[in-house]
């Protein structure tokens, strides 16, 4: 019983400690203020169906979390250790509607977790998605997705082996539920994407410019 609690104990802590760096939405009376130096920053992040509610893709940005950076999950938890629902019908995630300074911020590595046995990973660093911001601005950046790939294993259960990361435009899905949800945004909101497509470029920290692909996972 000991033991059970202390693990209990842990995978709380664990929890707590990742929500805290993860990026939450504004709230739905969001207005700017005029001696705010930020922006609004739309952009959907979501997993395949096969992966289910135990499966997390985390895009990282502004760096790693000890340095300052963000964390964004393709689902947050309702409570700790209990994934909240999907947004969509077609995949795992939901919508972020986060404020940041102006200035310049990027996406500059991911993850994909699957329950608390096994996570996937870039072998090598990615060619970060770098994006603006500008004060006053409401822009959409697209979805970030992890298309996963399923196999059987040794007990002929289906789990998941590989997958990668894509930039995709949904935002005819993503709009119209951001505009309900924030009706101040609605016929304000610039299409910015990032650059569309799987995200499986490295860089080549020797020649500090963008190599040919890696293999997408570890």
């Amino acid at each position: 019983m000991k033991k059970i609690k202390e693990l209990l104990f842990i995978l709380l802590f664990a929890s707590l400690t990742l929500a805290g760096c993860s990026v939450q939405s504004v709230k739905k009376d969001f207005s700017f203020s005029d001696a705010s130096n930020e922006g609004i920053v739309i952009l959907s992040v979501s997993h395949d169906l096969s992966g289910g509610r135990g499966t997390r893709a985390i895009f990282y940005m502004d760096g790693i979390p000890v340095h300052g950076g963000k964390m964004l999950f393709s689902l947050d938890d309702a409570f700790p250790g209990i994934p909240r629902g999907s947004d969509f019908a077609d995949s795992y995630g939901h919508i972020i509607v986060m404020s940041l300074p102006a200035g310049k911020h990027f996406m500059d590595s991911w993850q994909v977790t699957i329950g608390s046995a096994a996570y996937l990973y870039p072998r090598r660093k990615p060619v970060p998605l770098e994006f603006e911001v500008r004060k006053g601005e409401i822009v959409y950046l697209g979805n970030l997705h992890a298309n996963l790939y399923t196999g059987k294993n040794l007990f002929g259960m289906s789990v998941v082996g590989d997958g990668y990361p894509e930039v995709r435009d949904e935002r005819e899905r993503d709009l119209p539920m951001i505009e309900e949800k924030y009706p101040q945004f609605k016929g304000k909101v610039a299409v910015h994407l990032l650059p569309l497509g799987p995200w499986v470029k490295i860089f080549d920290e020797e020649m500090q410019t963008p190599a040919s692909p890696a293999p997408l996972m570890h």
